[in-house]
């Protein structure tokens, strides 16, 4: 058996199942893992099943995500400090910690998992320091959102020379995996070695079940809603569906007592839903239901006619959200808004499992023709190929983790 550290900036229960997933499997694959991470902001995330899989510490003392102005400020500038550049108070109490687990097990590698830069640097000190290969996963960066980079002087200025000291650390690291196509051609300037795992579905959870009448056509989202940006567009929004489905309404076209569009999602979403839903008259057949645990999720599709994806390439460069491959491995139809293009589009066509749409007359289109589907049958046929969707399993993920974690311990 090998033994794998794991910094990380979360571990569920908190949002990060890419890194719960992989450690549901590594025993199996000959690897025990102890994992390092810092509390998230949301404590109702639905990932409590994952959280038992490797020995964890969660450093609520050193919580960069505190909204604190004054200790966010504090946590920044402890490098300066220190004489430490980039060296923030998280990333030393992380250090500490894992120093002296250091003193207690016998670490063959160390895997870094960040949505951000926090804890690059302090995995990159502690694989030097240990000699110990370093795998360094990122699943999302600065560069991917354009409005992240110009978000306020500040924290643009602050971006960029982690940017740039991120860069550093991965042209260092023995191999770096992250989630798309997008971003693999991106880190792979800085480290050739850059290998893509997308992330995926728990076959244990998600078996492709066969299409069941409801009562209602049922369309389904699940997940936040992000806010619109500081120009007033969208990254999300259902926005295009409500003014569709108000129009098919008034036309006499849909009825309104045979359809409901489902949320299940945080009170900020449901916050801006509930505005839409104002705006276009359609609070009677809008559902908003909190956050449920993410073994309720499989069911919940289960019992939908099609799946609602939230999506936008016009500012943002390969974000594929989890429900992706959720809602595949749920055998439904999904529809794709407001933006279409990307490797969701890619997928989602070799897939066979819906589409995305861009504008607002194909769209009425597309409701039309699968509301009187559904009016025939009381169910969507789905058409997705199974045979693809498999390889976005959770355990194949593990898999390719697994594999790189063998060679760089190999050399």
């Amino acid at each position: 058996m090998k033994h794998l550290l794991m910094i990380l900036d979360h571990f569920p229960p908190a949002f990060a199942p890419r890194m719960g997933y992989l450690c549901k499997y590594l025993n199996d694959m000959g690897w025990d893992a102890v994992a390092l991470s810092t509390p998230h902001p949301n404590r109702e995330t639905g990932f409590e099943f994952l959280e038992n899989f490797a020995e964890s510490y969660v450093l609520k003392e050193a919580n960069y995500t505190e909204s604190n102005l004054i200790k966010r400020i504090y946590n920044e500038s402890y490098g300066i400090i220190k004489r430490r550049p980039y060296w923030s108070h998280a990333d030393e109490k992380m250090y500490k910690k894992a120093m002296e687990l250091m003193q207690t097990h016998k670490f063959d590698a160390i895997l870094c998992s960040t949505a951000s830069f926090f804890p690059l640097h302090c995995a990159s000190r502690i694989a030097e320091e240990c000699n110990l290969p370093i795998l360094i996963d990122l699943r999302d960066i600065y560069e991917q959102e354009d409005k992240l980079l110009a978000h306020s002087i500040l924290s643009k200025h602050l971006h960029k020379r982690q940017i740039a000291k991120r860069n550093i650390i991965l042209s260092k690291a023995n191999a770096v995996t992250t989630v798309s196509t997008w971003h693999k051609e991106h880190l792979s300037q800085f480290n050739p070695n850059t290998t893509l795992i997308f992330n995926g579905f728990d076959k244990d959870l998600f078996t492709f079940p066969q299409p069941v009448e409801t009562d209602k056509f049922t369309i389904t989202y699940t997940g936040s809603i992000r806010e619109p940006g500081a120009n007033g567009e969208h990254t999300q929004s259902p926005e295009m569906l409500f003014q569709v489905i108000a129009e098919l309404l008034e036309q006499g076209i849909l009825n309104q007592n045979s359809l409901i569009i489902r949320f299940f999602s945080d009170k900020e979403s449901q916050s801006l839903v509930a505005q839409l839903a104002s705006k276009y008259d359609l609070q009677f057949l809008v559902q908003q239901n909190d956050w449920v645990a993410a073994t309720e999720i499989p069911q919940i599709l289960a019992e939908s006619n099609v799946l609602l994806l939230l999506q936008s390439e016009s500012n943002t460069h390969g974000i594929l959200t989890t429900k992706l491959f959720e809602y595949m491995a749920s055998n439904r139809e999904i529809l794709c808004i407001p933006n279409s293009g990307g490797e969701i589009e890619t997928i989602l066509s070799d897939a066979n499992a819906g589409c995305c749409i861009d504008f607002q007359p194909e769209l009425i289109s597309y409701i039309k023709f699968k509301y009187n589907e559904w009016q025939k049958n009381h169910f969507v046929e789905p058409h997705t190929n199974r045979t693809f969707v498999e390889n976005f399993s959770r355990e194949r993920e593990a898999m390719q983790f697994v594999n790189i974690l063998n060679q760089i311990t190999k050399k």
